[in-house]
């Protein structure tokens, strides 16, 4: 019996490299040979058995979705849809915050439940879905976790780690050797001997640094486990791939990157982001969800898709006044001769002209989704309280970082003065999250000093009160818990409003507590700031859990607009907002 190269390689007679084996991660990827997505990352994943993505008769199309509908409590989101995905098309889906978007891409993964209508994929099709949610940790180091859901090569390693066990244990039969062979041939063909460059190659386009692979997923951020999971997802080559708002934790040089790749991408892609970069670069078809529908613009990137959507909304609009017109004149004429005995039959036949107009729509306006144009959000704050001299926050010569972590910045002097607007800027984990939260007083310098105005006003703090940070004094003469005049956004901050709230609610309790809130502040004043916001009609009587990311976003927003503050710090404030922002 002959052996090959790549089997000595196994037998360890040649060196070769090393491989993980699946772990636990941030995405979902799964196989429509198996019904249930495997959770990653989470266990506690779930998925609607009932509703989710079925194998079917797709019409040869990689993704089909045939009239579904879908209701979030009582509100209805998506009315009898239809769209389908080719095999190698790439899908890019825009439409308004809260329009069903997201809730689109759970309906296909079967995390969100579906009233009516099927989704559909073909046989033998991988699907990987990364959500725009942050997700906790694994216990794995970066290149494993990235490296886990390499299915083929994983596989393949793990066979032939079995055949090497049983050859040195003494089972040298001609069977064992070919299964090792075998094994051995199928991890080459996989990649396997390139898997150490090919994950580092994915890990650095998406920011990280070579000390970054042997750190532990726990130690990094939620937006940097994010990045993980992305990785992963992208390593693991799924043949149709969903991304919902991949790039919300990602600097420009990561998102170029993402652009490139997904360019590239050789599968079917379904990408939901509010990234215009990112859509021009990605996407080669646009679906827009908009009035409850899905209306789609075949061959067309995102800048085309603008044009032809103008285009379509005076043609449509165009042809609507024309049926107008003629429907006025034929009614004119039967108003006029629809009594005359000699021009009677001729009356009658208009008559039936329009009837006929009608029950083909000639008559009904045009969808809001094609002709209409939404109001550009607005967001005014509230005027500031007075304060005392210009210096209001200051550091000296500090030093910033995490307990028993080497220092991310280092002898920082910086001084914030009234009427200064200031942006920071800098690459992913540069330590401008870290800076924010020093200036904050939350986290602690290592060296230096920080200051602030101390003629700040104070309130004190309840749970509502979710954009002001809190101090407990040492030497208190009581445990109440004060708070100065600082508003701060979180990146994740419209993820942690109470999701059993409703939203109107949360904005009104957090104008009127503490010692300066504004009892007087009614629901009507709330819903003034959060209709030009965007959040019209119900939305803001509806609970937190009922709202899309983008419209709780817009709920933290609507909280600045009626709390005056003397200084506020936003971090990535328009994450899970759209482009009209």
């Amino acid at each position: 019996m002959k052996i090959s190269v790549s089997a000595l390689i196994a037998l360890g007679l040649i060196s070769s490299c090393q491989g993980f084996v699946p772990q636990n991660s941030v995405v979902t990827l799964f196989s429509t040979q198996q019904r249930v997505p495997r959770p990653l990352f989470s266990s506690a994943s779930t998925v609607a058995q009932d509703s989710g993505t079925t194998i079917g008769d797709t019409k040869g199309a990689a993704l089909y979705i045939k009239d579904v509908s879908i209701s979030r409590g009582s509100n209805r989101i998506l009315s009898n849809v239809n769209f389908r995905v080719e095999r190698n098309q790439r899908w890019g889906i825009v439409g308004p915050n809260g329009a069903g978007k997201s809730t689109l891409l759970g309906a296909l993964t079967g995390t969100v439940r579906m009233d009516d209508g099927v989704a559909l994929v073909a046989p033998k099709i991988d699907v990987g879905y990364l959500r725009q949610t942050a997700v906790s940790g694994s216990s794995k180091t970066v290149f494993e976790e990235a490296a886990s859901e390499m299915k083929e090569i994983n596989e393949a390693k793990a066979r032939m780690e079995d055949a090497e066990v049983a050859i040195s244990a003494g089972d040298t039969s001609d069977a064992m050797l070919e299964k090792l062979d075998k094994a051995t041939n199928d991890f080459s063909n996989a990649g396997g001997w390139n898997q150490e460059q090919t994950v580092a190659n994915i890990l650095t386009g998406l920011g990280f640094v070579n000390e970054d692979m042997e750190r532990l997923c726990s130690e990094f951020s939620g937006g940097w486990q994010m990045r993980i999971g992305l990785a992963r997802l992208l390593l693991s080559k799924p043949t149709l791939l969903l991304l919902d708002e991949p790039s919300n934790h990602l600097d420009s040089s990561a998102r170029d990157w993402l652009g490139k790749y997904l360019q590239n991408f050789d599968g079917s892609l379904v990408l939901v982001s509010h990234d215009i970069s990112l859509l021009e670069k990605s996407v080669n078809n646009i679906a827009e969800i908009n009035g409850g529908t899905v209306l789609t613009y075949v061959s067309c990137s995102y800048s085309r898709y603008l044009d032809e959507k103008e285009f379509r909304a005076k043609a449509a609009m165009a042809e609507y006044e024309r049926n107008l017109d003629e429907a006025e004149r034929l009614q004119a004429y039967v108003d006029k001769w629809g009594a005359s005995a000699t021009k009677a039959a001729s009356a009658q036949s208009r008559v039936k002209m329009l009837e006929k107009m009608k029950k083909e729509g000639k008559l009904t306006p045009p969808a809001a989704g094609i002709v209409e144009k939404r109001q550009k959000p607005s967001l005014e704050l509230a005027k500031p309280p007075k304060s005392m001299g210009d210096t209001l926050l200051s550091l000296e010569g500090a030093n910033i970082g995490h307990a028993g972590e080497e220092p991310l910045l280092q002898n920082v002097d910086f001084e914030l003065t009234r009427g200064m607007k200031l942006i920071l800027r800098g690459q992913n984990g540069s330590g401008k999250s870290t800076l924010m939260t020093a200036l904050r007083g939350i986290l602690p310098l290592m060296a230096g000093q920080r200051k602030e105005n101390e003629k700040l006003r104070y309130v004190h703090y309840s749970t509502t009160m979710l954009f002001c940070y809190k101090i407990k004094y040492a030497n208190a003469t009581n445990t109440s818990t004060l708070i100065r005049r600082l508003a701060y956004f979180t990146q994740d901050l419209a993820q942690q409003l109470d999701s059993n709230s409703r939203a109107v609610d949360l904005v009104t309790a957090y104008a009127r507590e503490g010692e300066f809130g504004d009892i007087n502040v009614s629901d009507q004043d709330a819903r003034g700031v959060m209709g030009r916001l965007g959040l019209s009609g119900d939305k803001p009587l509806r609970k937190i859990s009922e709202l899309s990311g983008g419209e709780k976003a817009r709920v933290a927003l609507s909280m600045f607009a009626l709390k005056p503050a003397n200084v506020i710090l936003l971090d990535e404030p328009s994450n899970h907002l759209d482009v009209e922002w």
